[in-house]
């Protein structure tokens, strides 16, 4: 008899997150670090344990989250082959964790002060999520959101590391 696997933790990152992943303090792009130790970089951190542990975590995302994510990227000044190798490497992990990019249809006011974060916000109603990791200031004091957690990278870093040590 075969113990029951747990279905992955359903996640969404807002499009924060994927900036500072190439842009933060400590960015160790184009590298994925394993954590623990960590890069110093929570948002760099929340996508290496996307990457480590597929099949415990499923990452979402829509289109409307990678575009705005590329767009930031060349305002930023990236080189536009940055951007795309990023995102496509993004897309990977993506589908790699058995998560997907879904369009989430008409996005409407869901209560965020940010039409941007209504992106968000219909995407995680759109995927069932459990958890937003966001740093969007409009986002996380309306946690828990519909009894989903909008949680800050760092605290997402924490408490996979927590769960590793237990």
């Amino acid at each position: 008899m075969s113990l029951p696997v747990a279905d992955p933790v359903r996640i969404v990152f807002d499009v924060h997150l994927y900036v500072l992943n190439l842009t933060g303090a400590d960015a160790q792009r184009p590298v994925v670090v394993e954590v623990p130790p960590g890069s110093g970089n929570a948002s760099a951190d929340c996508l290496s344990i996307i990457f480590d542990n597929p099949g415990v975590y499923a990452l979402y995302a829509s289109p409307h989250i990678v575009g705005n994510t590329a767009r930031v990227l060349r305002q930023c000044g990236l080189d536009e082959v940055l951007v795309r190798d990023y995102l496509n490497a993004v897309r990977e992990i993506i589908f790699d964790s058995g998560g997907d990019v879904r369009d989430p249809g008409h996005v409407f006011d869901l209560g965020s002060p940010d039409h941007e974060g209504n992106h968000v916000l219909a995407l995680a109603l759109a995927v069932d999520a459990d958890v937003i990791v966001s740093d969007d200031t409009d986002l996380t004091p309306m946690s828990p959101w519909r009894g989903c957690p909008i949680i800050r990278p760092r605290q997402f870093v924490e408490r996979f590391v927590n769960a590793r040590r237990h």
